[in-house]
């Protein structure tokens, strides 16, 4: 110190934590629109998917087992996979370097008496303002 004298502006502090705070919300809602946006994109491949298992079980009579039987696949976005299961399930995992890292969408199908199928969505490591309006 060179013996200059330092004066604090009493204004200066609140209106720094201010825009730092401001600054720390606006990454949240970009954070949290980037979080929605990958979600949306991911459960508008499903809906392909769901018409693909569909149409797999009435052609062979039977639920696919795996996504190599479907005519089609989940879009390619990074950080998102996609698999089929037993049953015809459809699994929708947020991986690593996703937005939503560790979260994943399950759609179990089921067939009623006069064929129509109805899909069951399961939601795991999903914020609940998150959550696809038809999954638990």
């Amino acid at each position: 110190m060179n013996g200059a004298t330092y004066a604090r502006d009493p204004l200066a502090g609140p209106s720094i934590r201010i825009a730092a705070l401001a600054d720390i919300a606006l990454v949240a809602a970009c954070s949290g629109q980037k979080k929605a946006e990958q979600l949306s994109a991911a459960t508008e491949s499903v809906i392909r998917l769901q018409e693909g298992v569909v149409d797999f079980a009435t052609h062979q009579q039977r639920w696919p087992t795996k996504m190599e039987e479907l005519k089609v696949s989940g879009d390619p976005m990074p950080g998102v996979s996609y698999a089929a299961g037993e049953g015809g399930v459809i699994a929708v995992y947020f991986t690593e370097d996703s937005a939503l890292s560790g979260a994943r969408l399950v759609y179990t199908p089921s067939q009623s008496a006069d064929g129509n199928v109805t899909w069951a969505c399961t939601s795991e490591g999903l914020e609940a303002e998150l959550k696809p309006a038809d999954c638990s």
